[in-house]
C-alpha cells in the first residue's frame, strides 16, 4: 500500500461516508460517473509493460496519465469476503499461502532488486489457463438472453476466484502496488483484487463478451481497504464480478464507496459519484 498521509486521510473519509453513498446510489441500475481523472497508477504501469493484458489499443496509451489527479487508493485487498445472500460457493483461501511463496518465489526488496519493472515481470510468468468452454450454440454474447449472459459470468467468476489463490503485491513482487495477472507459482496460481479482475477480463474476452462491455472499478471496501473489480455493462446494468463474491451483483448491492472506473476500452477513467 501506499503510505502516505493523503491515502490514509482519504481512505478514512471514504469510510465515514460508505453509508451517505449506499443511500446516493438509490435504484440506479448503471453506475453514474464523475469527472475525468488520470487512471490508477497500477493500470497505467500494467499498460505501459504489457500491453496485451492491458488491453488497449496503441491510440489510447498516449492518453495515460492525463487529466487530474485521482486519488491513490492501493488495490491490494485480499480481505474476507462479504456475507452472501446466495448458497456460498468454495472459496480462495489464504491457507499455506506464505509456506508456499517463501519456498517457491522468496522477495526481493524493490530498493535491493537492481533491475527495472520490466524485468521482474519478466520473471513472473503469468496464468496460461484454457478458456472456460462454451457451448457452440450460445457463443455469440449479443444473442444470448440475459439469463445465459449471467450464467457464464457467475461460471467464469466462481472459477477464477475458486482457482486463484489470495496474495498481496508485496507478497508476490516485494512492492506495494503491482497490477498483473495471477502468477502461477508451483502449479498453483496466486494474485490480489486486481489481478483476480484481470483473470476474469481476459477469460469473458475468450469466451465472446465484447471488451467494451467490460470496465475495471476502484473501491473502498467495508473494511477501508482498496479494492479492484470487473465490471460489466449488461441491459438490466452494471454488474459486478469481484473476488470476494461469486455471483455476479448489481453494483449498487455491494457496501462499497465507489472511487473510480474506466471507460470501457479507453484509458480513460472517471470518478465514479
Amino acid at each position: 500500500m501506499f503510505n502516505t498521509r493523503n491515502t490514509v486521510i482519504g481512505i478514512a473519509a471514504a469510510v465515514a461516508t460508505m453509508t451517505g453513498a449506499s443511500a446516493q446510489a438509490g435504484s440506479m441500475p448503471f453506475m453514474p460517473r464523475g469527472e475525468g481523472v488520470s487512471a490508477p497508477m497500477g493500470f497505467a504501469e500494467l499498460c505501459r509493460r504489457d500491453s496485451e493484458t492491458c488491453g488497449l489499443p496503441n491510440s489510447q496509451l498516449a492518453l495515460l496519465g492525463v487529466g487530474p489527479r485521482a486519488s491513490f487508493t492501493p488495490t491490494s485487498s485480499v480481505g474476507a469476503a462479504a456475507p452472501l445472500h446466495h448458497e456460498a460457493d468454495p472459496k480462495p483461501t489464504t491457507d499455506g499461502v506464505q509456506p508456499a511463496l517463501a519456498e517457491a518465489s522468496p522477495v526481493v526488496a524493490v530498493e535491493d532488486a537492481g533491475q527495472p519493472r520490466e524485468a521482474l515481470a519478466a520473471a513472473a510468468p503469468v496464468a496460461a489457463n484454457e478458456p472456460v468452454a462454451i457451448e457452440p450454440a450460445v457463443s455469440t454474447w449479443g444473442a444470448r438472453g440475459e439469463r445465459e449472459q449471467l450464467k457464464l459470468l457467475n461460471q467464469i467468476n466462481q472459477a477464477v476466484n475458486r482457482e486463484v489463490k489470495k496474495a498481496s503485491d508485496m507478497d508476490l513482487y516485494g512492492m506495494p502496488e503491482y497490477w498483473s495477472l495471477p502468477r502461477m507459482i508451483g502449479g498453483k496460481l496466486y494474485g490480489d483484487c486486481e489481478d483476480y479482475a484481470l483473470e476474469k477480463r481476459r477469460r469473458l474476452i475468450a469466451a465472446g463478451v465484447p471488451e467494451s462491455a467490460l470496465s475495471l472499478a476502484v473501491a473502498v471496501t467495508a473494511r477501508g481497504e482498496g479494492h479492484a473489480v470487473l465490471m460489466i455493462s449488461l441491459k438490466s446494468g452494471d454488474m459486478v464480478l469481484d473476488n470476494l463474491t461469486p455471483w455476479a451483483t448489481p453494483w449498487e448491492d455491494l457496501n462499497y464507496h465507489w472511487v473510480q472506473r474506466q471507460v470501457p476500452g479507453t484509458a480513460l477513467w472517471t470518478t465514479a459519484v
